[in-house]
């Protein structure tokens, strides 16, 4: 028997008797359940006294679910996956798939009464798997390198967030998402940008979380020299250390004359005036493949004390004459 002929017969009894059509009885309008799980249609009906005449529950207007009016139909599909309370209309749906979602319409008739009846929406959804971040397996360089990170979840994702250092991450300046958050495009990557980045995937049932470490090359940055002592004298012993922000570390040379030292340090244990000079430091990395210079001028700190006391006696004098005068 089809449904269309059993729903005709229900109205054709329903003209006969008389009976107008009253409120909605389902209790909540909206529901949402997980596949493989279970929902309840519950309605406000309190039991009578005597079984209804008909009732019967329908899916999207056109499918039979349950009808029953002296014996029980059973829709295609829903055998073993209903459970009907005959007393107050209230449905149990099991083993629900996605294709449940939609509407659900219910219709009793009771004995010497006006017909009452209801309906709800459906929302089926999977929930969301593990998502999986494809991380990039090239040198990552500030300034130069661009990025995109997809994030690939099954299930009914909802939403998609992507996070880093417990921040969620906001579009503009060197981040921007597509496909509907899936893709975090990063362009160019900045040393800040090292780090974990998080793609947290979810709907109303679940929540799960992909990762993806990045580590971005950068530098050298301008180099930094420092004396020691500051105020050498000739015969004193003086170093030179040269330090610059990089990642990975940078490697060093100095250039002094025609001559090349490598490493960060120089050391001079016995300076004579064959040392005095221009000292250049240059740093070096080797996976952004850049360099940067410093110069550092080494003098004889006693010559300079001289030089000024030369120049403070002269201006005595100068001084002492202008006043003779």
């Amino acid at each position: 028997m089809s449904y269309t002929f059993l729903r005709s017969a229900i109205l054709v009894l329903l003209s006969s008797a008389g009976l107008c059509r009253g409120a909605g009885i389902i209790t909540v309008d909206f529901l949402r359940g997980a596949t493989g799980e279970s929902v309840t249609f519950t309605t406000s009906v309190k039991p009578a006294a005597e079984p209804f005449l008909a009732l019967t529950w329908s899916f999207n207007g056109t499918t039979n679910i349950i009808t029953s009016a002296g014996a029980d139909v059973v829709g295609q599909g829903y055998e073993n996956r209903i459970s009907l309370d005959k007393s107050t209309g209230s449905l149990v749906l099991r083993n629900l798939t996605e294709k449940d979602s939609g509407e659900y319409e219910l219709i009793i008739i009771p004995q010497g009464a006006e017909q009452i009846q209801g309906t709800a929406k459906l929302e089926v959804l999977t929930k969301v798997s593990r998502p999986t971040i494809a991380c990039p397996t090239e040198n990552l360089i500030e300034g130069k390198t661009s990025v995109k990170l997809t994030c690939d979840a099954d299930g009914s994702v909802s939403t998609r967030v992507w996070m880093k250092d417990g921040k969620p991450l906001v579009s503009g300046d060197r981040f921007s998402f597509h496909d509907g958050n899936r893709v975090l495009s990063i362009s160019p990557v900045n040393r800040t940008d090292t780090g974990e980045f998080l793609c947290n995937v979810s709907n109303y049932f679940s929540f799960e979380t992909a990762r993806c470490r990045l580590q971005v090359y950068y530098g050298p940055d301008q180099p930094t020299i420092v004396q020691t002592p500051v105020g050498a004298e000739l015969e004193e012993s003086v170093s030179l250390s040269c330090s610059a922000d990089s990642l990975p570390k940078a490697t060093f040379f100095w250039k002094f004359r025609h001559m090349k030292f490598y490493g960060p340090f120089h050391y001079i244990h016995e300076m004579e005036e064959r040392h005095l000079g221009m000292y250049t430091c240059t740093a070096h990395n080797a996976i952004t493949g850049l360099e940067a210079s410093e110069m550092h001028i080494l003098r004889d700190s006693s010559t300079t004390i001289s030089v000024s006391m030369s120049m403070m006696v002269c201006i005595v004098l100068t001084s002492v004459g202008l006043m003779l005068v």
